[in-house]
C-alpha cells in the first residue's frame, strides 16, 4: 500500500505537472501562430535586425515546442509504465535553459533598445546608461542560462541531482527578473516623460504602457513561479509547470510589441468605430516643453518625419499606404 501511495504521488508530481506544462506550453503556441500570421499579413516595413530576430525566434519556438511533444511522447507512449523513468534526468528537459535564454536575451534587448531611442537625444547619457545595465543583465542571464543547461545536461543522471544546482537556477532567474522589470520600469518611465497634452499623442502612449505592462507580468510571474518551484521541490517535475511556457511568453512579448503597431498606427479615432485618415505621432522629433508650454501663440507641430526614427520601427507602411498624410497638430 505504501509503495502503491508513493507511485501515485510521483505520478501526480511528475507526470501530472509535465502533462499540464507542456499542455499549456502549447495553448500559447497556439497564440503565438496567430501573432505570426498578424505580423507577416500586417506588411511591416522592419529593418533586417527585427526581421532576423523574428524568424530566429520562430525557428527556436518551433524546434523547442516540438521537442516538448517528443517529451510527453517518450512518458506516455515509449516508456510507458517504467517508473524508472520518472526519477531519471532527461536531455528533452535539460536542455530548456538553452532554449529560455536565447528568446530572453535578445528580446530584453529589442525592448530596451527602444527606450534607448526615445530617450536618448535628450538624456544620452541615462538612456546609454539603462542599455548598458539591461545588456550587463543579459550577458550575465545569457552566461549562467548556458552554464545551468550545459551542466545537467554533461553531469546529471537523475532527478535527486538537480538539487545541487539550485543556487545556479535561482542566480540566473533573479537576473532575469531584473532585467525584465529593468526593461519594462525604464519603458513606462519613458513613456510618461514623453507625454505631450495631446490627446491622440497620449492615448498612443498609453496603450504602450499597457502592452509593456501585460506583456512584462506573465514573464515575470512564471519565472517566480520556476524559481519557488526549484527550490521547494527540486527533484519532482513541479518546476517544469512554468519552464515549458516561459520562451514563449518571451516570444509573445516580443510579438506583442511588434503587432501593437496596428492598432497605434490607425490612430484613436478608429477605436471608436469612426473613419479617418491614419495619424502619425514620431515621439523622437517632438520638443516635450514645447508642445507643452502654455503660451498663447498658436502652436503648431507637422510630423513629416520619415518613421523609420521612430522607436517602434516604423508605425506605418507608408510606401504602400495610399492614403497616408502628413498631420498637423494645432
Amino acid at each position: 500500500m505504501a509503495t502503491l501511495e508513493v507511485t501515485t504521488k510521483a505520478l501526480a508530481e511528475t507526470m501530472g505537472a509535465i502533462q499540464i506544462g507542456v499542455l499549456f506550453n502549447s495553448f500559447i503556441f497556439g497564440i503565438l501562430f496567430m501573432q505570426w500570421v498578424t505580423y507577416f499579413t500586417s506588411k511591416f516595413k522592419d529593418s533586417w535586425p527585427i526581421r532576423a530576430l523574428v524568424y530566429w525566434v520562430i525557428a527556436v519556438d518551433v524546434f523547442h515546442v516540438a521537442l516538448s511533444w517528443q517529451y510527453v511522447w517518450m512518458y506516455t507512449v515509449d516508456q510507458f509504465g517504467d517508473f524508472a523513468t520518472l526519477y531519471a534526468a532527461h536531455w528533452q528537459y535539460d536542455s530548456s535553459p538553452i532554449f529560455i535564454v536565447v528568446t530572453a536575451v535578445p528580446t530584453q534587448m529589442f525592448l530596451v533598445n527602444r527606450t534607448r531611442k526615445m530617450l536618448g537625444r535628450q538624456h544620452p547619457i541615462l538612456a546609454n546608461g539603462i542599455f548598458a545595465l539591461v545588456t550587463v543583465l543579459g550577458i550575465i542571464q545569457l552566461v549562467l542560462g548556458l552554464y545551468e543547461s550545459f551542466s545537467l545536461l554533461i553531469t546529471v543522471k537523475s532527478t535527486a541531482q538537480y538539487a545541487q544546482f539550485i543556487p545556479i537556477a535561482v542566480a540566473w532567474e533573479s537576473v532575469a527578473i531584473a532585467a525584465d522589470m529593468t526593461v519594462m520600469l525604464s519603458f513606462i518611465a519613458t513613456l510618461v516623460y514623453r507625454r505631450t497634452g495631446f490627446k491622440q499623442t497620449d492615448w498612443m502612449l498609453f496603450n504602450l504602457m499597457l502592452v509593456a505592462v501585460e506583456c512584462a507580468l506573465p514573464v515575470t510571474l512564471f519565472t517566480i513561479g520556476h524559481i519557488s518551484a526549484v527550490i521547494s521541490s527540486p527533484t519532482t517535475g513541479m518546476h517544469q509547470l512554468f519552464a515549458w511556457s516561459q520562451a514563449r511568453l518571451y516570444s509573445n512579448t516580443l510579438f506583442v510589441n511588434l503587432n501593437s503597431r496596428n492598432k497605434l498606427r490607425k490612430g484613436q479615432d478608429t477605436t471608436h468605430g469612426t473613419s479617418g485618415n491614419v495619424q502619425e505621432v514620431n515621439f523622437l522629433t517632438m520638443d516635450r516643453h514645447g508642445i507643452n508650454s502654455r503660451s498663447n501663440r498658436p502652436q503648431v507641430h507637422i510630423d513629416v518625419i520619415r518613421e523609420e526614427h521612430y522607436a517602434m520601427d516604423s508605425i506605418s507602411n507608408k510606401d504602400s499606404d495610399p492614403d497616408f498624410k502628413p498631420v498637423a497638430h494645432v
